[in-house]
């Protein structure tokens, strides 16, 4: 890999740098082939042209009439992966390199590129720049029915923004409420945070009201504010005595779970800052505090496909 690595920039050197136009023309050609040819070849082109803006420029920016997607540029035809031209057209220091990304990206409808947005617009730490949720409202492929798929919620921003909210009827209900609550308390304009809250008080029986409740229990701040405002709750009956306890209905909690054996064994798979809370009602009411217990069947974890695995939430619902 690193003999690949070390041709690679090479023939760069050659391409940016030849005296003789011969010599840069078939370095050129080289380096196109290796990128039609070669899946790992664009991101070490890339990585290698990004620092030479005029070279790269005129590479990747070659006309590329064979390509499927828009715009027909080489970069265009295999993308790059990892954010590369989001993020180049945000911070590359050279002014021309970053308006003619931030061009490609306006007008792109290559999935690797929408995919990229929707990584940036869905992360959970921080909220994307304003530059990226500029360059997505002008892009108009990020506003169609689920266009990377009904899990890739994080361009459910782009179709409120855009008042299409018809769209995120073709998201997936279950990651559309984790997305949702994310947004209601991020810092988007404040329509966007509205429409969430609205949203997420009208659900209607299903997953996503399910999910809704998960991450009420969960002790999320604008799920919770949601639940109380509407008055829904979990139809699962696995995970009804958690939620009574959580909000503190306690006729209904005791006749559900007399012994405390179901919340015990919900407990198990809740996360630490949950358990306190749990804990601290417990306290305030003369409660005896949950002590987590191994769950049975009724309860298993498993995988939200909208998330990575450090950021799954902590209890799925069968």
């Amino acid at each position: 890999m690193r003999r690949r690595h070390h041709y690679i920039e090479t023939v760069v050197r050659l391409m940016a740098d030849a005296r003789d136009e011969r010599v840069s023309t078939m370095a050129e050609a080289a380096l196109a082939r290796a990128w039609a040819s070669d899946r790992a070849a664009p991101n070490r082109i890339w990585d290698a042209l990004v620092g030479r803006p005029k070279p790269a420029l005129r590479f990747l920016l070659a006309s590329a009439p064979e390509c499927r997607h828009e715009p027909r540029v080489r970069l265009v035809t295999a993308p790059p992966n990892g954010g590369r031209v989001l993020r180049t057209a945000q911070d590359c220091p050279d002014p021309d390199m970053r308006e003619a990304m931030a061009d490609v990206l306006r007008a792109s409808d290559h999935p690797v590129l929408l995919g990229d947005f929707e990584e940036a617009l869905r992360g959970e730490d921080t909220m994307p720049p304003q530059a990226v949720v500029d360059l997505a409202l002008d892009n108009p492929y990020l506003c169609l029915p689920a266009p990377l798929g009904r899990y890739h919620t994080g361009l459910a921003v782009v179709a409120i923004l855009k008042g299409r909210l018809d769209l995120l009827d073709s998201y997936d209900p279950a990651n559309l409420v984790s997305t949702l609550v994310r947004l209601a308390g991020g810092t988007f304009p404040a329509p966007v945070a509205a429409v969430c809250r609205q949203w997420l008080r009208e659900m209607g029986p299903g997953p996503g009201r399910e999910r809704l409740c998960v991450l009420a229990v969960e002790g999320d701040a604008e799920a919770l504010a949601a639940v109380r405002d509407s008055g829904q709750e979990p139809g699962s009956p696995s995970l009804l005595p958690l939620f009574l306890f959580r909000f503190e209905q306690w006729d209904r909690y005791d006749a559900v779970d007399p012994d405390g054996t179901l919340l015990d064994e919900q407990c198990a798979i809740l996360d630490d800052d949950a358990l306190i809370q749990l804990r601290e009602i417990a306290r305030r009411n003369g409660r005896e505090e949950p002590t987590p217990t191994p769950p049975t069947a009724a309860l298993l974890t498993g995988p939200d496909p909208d998330v990575p695995d450090s950021r799954r939430s902590s209890i799925e619902i069968w």
